[in-house]
């Protein structure tokens, strides 16, 4: 058991010493790619994957303290059980799809040399928005301006704005980032309901610069 806490606190502390050290005014540009596992609050059944990417640019205003903006693409969204589809008279899961340009914007603790808590807002504008049934994909904007020409009243009509609050943290060893983070969806995701976007994002980068 000593041999085993020994290790550990070796490989601890050797970690800690290959950590990325930043000094004010370091700056770097970071490609991301990752996932994304999202859900919609009191409205979806199943969280839902699917592919994040982007890039991230950070300065450092001391040893401990940076600040970071970007743009991370994602598609989000939930998934929904047995719902009838007219096309094929059968139960089918019903995906929806809701794909997000986030420009993500986090202040930045380092607690130690690499390892750093981030918190920020997110404003994100929506690109598009698809239902996938089965194997059929339906664009949403196209579904929805044949139910408005069938049916008087409200639609359910997924807003083209949202904003979150990201929270999480990540760890930097020779330049590759491990970056994981919850998003916590503030704004109504479709309008006159109340449901939120919520996403867990994972990503790994590379930082270019200082």
């Amino acid at each position: 058991m000593k041999k085993l806490l020994t290790t550990i606190a070796l490989m601890a502390a050797a970690l800690t010493v290959q950590a990325q050290e930043h000094e004010e005014g370091d700056f770097s540009i970071q490609p991301r790619v990752g996932i994304s596992l999202s859900n919609l609050s009191g409205d979806g059944e199943k969280w839902k994957t699917n592919v994040a990417y982007g890039v991230e640019f950070e300065r450092f205003f001391s040893e401990r303290f940076s600040l970071a903006a970007g743009v991370l693409f994602t598609n989000q969204g939930t998934k929904y059980k047995d719902i009838y589809d007219f096309e094929t008279n059968q139960k089918n899961d019903l995906t929806m799809n809701i794909y997000y340009a986030n420009i993500p914007i986090t202040a930045n603790y380092y607690l130690l040399p690499g390892l750093a808590l981030k918190a920020g807002l997110q404003p994100a504008f929506r690109v598009k928005a698809q239902a996938r049934m089965g194997s059929t994909s339906y664009d949403y904007d196209r579904m929805l301006d044949l139910w408005k020409s069938w049916f008087d009243g409200e639609t359910p009509e997924v807003t083209k704005f949202d904003l979150s609050i990201p929270v999480g943290l990540s760890y930097e060893l020779a330049r590759v980032t491990l970056d994981a983070r919850y998003n916590i969806g503030l704004l109504k995701v479709i309008k006159g309901e109340s449901v939120r976007n919520k996403a867990f994002v994972f990503t790994i980068g590379y930082k270019f610069g200082n």
